[in-house]
C-alpha cells in the first residue's frame, strides 16, 4: 500500500507578477526550490541581478545539492556576465563540468522573452523582457513541458559562448 503523501500531488500554481522585483524573486523561489536542472535564458542578465550574493550563494546550493545537478544559461549578449558578473564567473569555474553558458545566434537572436525553468515543472517568463509584467507558474508539468520546448530551441540556436577558463594568454 502506498504512503498516503505520495498519492497527494501538489496542484499547479499560477501568479501573475507586476514590476521586476517580483520577478527577481520569483528567480530566487526557483533556484531555491530546483532540484536537478535549471534553466535561464535572457537577453544579457543586467535586470537579474544575477550576480548578488543572495543569487550567488543560492546558485552555489543548488550546484552542491546534487554531484547531477545542471545550470544552463543562455544570453543573446554576454558582455554584462563576462564584466559585472564575477560570482556567476566563479560557479562557472568551480562547476564547469555542469554549468553552462551559450550565446544564442540564428533565429534564436530575435527571442525577447526572459525565461527561469526548474526541474521541468516550475518556471517564470516574461513574455517580453523589457516590460516588467511576467506569469510564475508551480507545480505545472504540462505548461513547463512548452516552456521545456522553448529553452531548447533557444539552447539548440546558442554556441558556447563563457568558458571557465581564460584562453589566449
Amino acid at each position: 500500500m502506498q504512503d498516503p503523501e505520495e498519492l497527494i500531488q501538489p496542484q499547479p500554481e499560477r501568479c501573475a507578477l507586476f514590476t521586476r522585483a517580483e520577478y527577481r524573486d520569483a528567480l530566487a523561489r526557483l533556484i531555491g526550490m530546483a532540484q536537478h536542472e535549471l534553466r535561464i535564458f535572457d537577453p544579457d542578465f543586467s535586470d537579474l541581478q544575477i550576480d548578488s550574493p543572495q543569487t550567488y550563494e543560492l546558485l552555489r546550493a543548488f550546484m552542491l545539492r546534487g554531484r547531477n545537478n545542471r545550470l544552463y544559461i543562455a544570453v543573446h549578449d554576454t558582455g554584462h556576465i563576462r564584466n559585472y558578473c564575477p560570482r556567476l564567473l566563479n560557479l562557472l569555474r568551480q562547476f564547469s563540468d555542469r554549468m553552462f553558458i551559450h550565446q544564442t545566434q540564428g533565429e534564436a537572436t530575435s527571442a525577447q522573452d526572459s525565461l527561469v525553468l526548474a526541474d521541468k515543472l516550475h518556471f517564470v517568463r516574461r513574455p517580453v523582457q523589457a516590460q516588467p509584467r511576467a506569469t510564475l507558474r508551480l507545480n505545472d508539468e504540462q505548461d513547463s513541458q512548452g516552456m521545456h520546448l522553448r529553452f531548447s530551441e533557444i539552447w539548440d540556436n546558442s554556441f558556447p559562448a563563457v568558458s571557465a577558463t581564460t584562453s589566449g594568454l
